[in-house]
């Protein structure tokens, strides 16, 4: 979205640190992300974040708005929405732990963001909205046709694969008025599998997109989302015998060889300074890209030749056939 009203596209995005970060559309493309600062210049989060001077994850109740007190939460998702239709962003931010979703209002105008310095509750009719699996991402559109935006909704993971309701893709109507939200409960649209079939299916981390992908004029969901599935035993023939056995062997000779890096790389960093510590990273990054490149093609390989459990990460088509 037009973030900073310039007539150029930014990006704006959650992180696992738990504060969103803005980068900035220009003529060459975007800018490096930076941390989004509310009015009083201070990093917007939730009450659990990675303190990037102690390098250690941190908390703090000073975001907590008055008469509040939130579940421990991380911010790892956000969402640029005009919530109250006066026209500038106002902030979502979708929390990684307890599936709670926050508001930070814009107290500023179009072009000349001025976020407040406490999370107010998104609700779901009087109580806090909550998405179940914990919230992974968020999209803003008009699911329903009505002219309202609702919110779409993915999961992390339940905590156990037959929890209910379980870990998907979650709907949210909103059914106030505009400059006035008013959600309802979450509404599964996808749902993650619950047990493994030969065929990989989503099973947790989804990152829904809606769109008219097949051109019948109703929005289409394209889901990303890390999926598992067991893969049919089959017998090897002596050939692949061999080349499994050579492979395997390679790949933990590899992931060793991998392993020597970041343990001796975490001993060099220690007492250095952030500048001096992000150039020593950068120089040693050709010493491990080819051992990543390697051990990448090795699990390839590898991969035909095994079964059972497996994961990866894919992107499913949903077509809508609803109305």
């Amino acid at each position: 979205m037009d973030f900073d009203g310039d007539g150029r596209l930014d990006l704006v995005a959650g992180t696992f640190s738990g504060s969103p970060h803005l980068a900035t559309g220009g003529e060459g493309g975007f800018a490096q992300p930076e941390q989004i600062l509310d009015g009083k210049g201070e990093r917007i989060l939730l009450n659990q974040f990675w303190n990037y001077e102690t390098k250690e994850w941190d908390t703090t109740k000073r975001s907590d708005a008055p008469g509040e007190h939130p579940p421990e939460g991380q911010a790892t998702s956000a969402l640029a929405f005009d919530w109250d239709a006066d026209g500038d962003f106002d902030l979502l931010l979708g929390d990684y732990r307890s599936g709670r979703v926050f508001r930070r209002v814009n107290e500023g105008k179009p072009g000349a963001a001025r976020f407040a310095s406490v999370n107010v509750p998104v609700l779901q009719g009087e109580q806090p909205l909550s998405v179940p699996g914990k919230v992974e991402s968020m999209r803003a559109l008009d699911w329903d046709g009505d002219g309202l935006v609702d919110l779409l909704c993915g999961s992390v993971v339940a905590k156990s694969p037959r929890a209910e309701p379980p870990a998907g893709v979650y709907w949210v109507r909103n059914a106030g008025r505009r400059g006035e939200p008013r959600f309802e409960a979450p509404r599964l649209l996808i749902a993650a599998a619950r047990s493994l079939e030969p065929q990989p299916a989503p099973s947790g981390g989804f990152y829904p997109e809606a769109g008219d992908v097949d051109g019948d004029g109703d929005l289409d969901l394209v889901v990303g989302a890390k999926g598992e599935w067991d893969a049919p035993r089959r017998e090897l023939t002596a050939e692949e015998q061999a080349r499994l056995a050579r492979v395997t062997k390679e790949l933990a000779e590899v992931s060793k060889a991998i392993d020597a890096f970041h343990e001796t790389l975490e001993h060099d960093l220690e007492g250095l300074g952030e500048k001096l510590a992000d150039a020593l990273v950068e120089a040693r990054r050709p010493q491990i890209l080819p051992l990543i490149e390697r051990q990448r093609a090795l699990s390839e390989e590898q991969d035909p030749l095994t079964f059972g459990r497996k994961e990866g990460y894919f992107v499913w088509l949903y077509e809508r056939v609803d109305s």
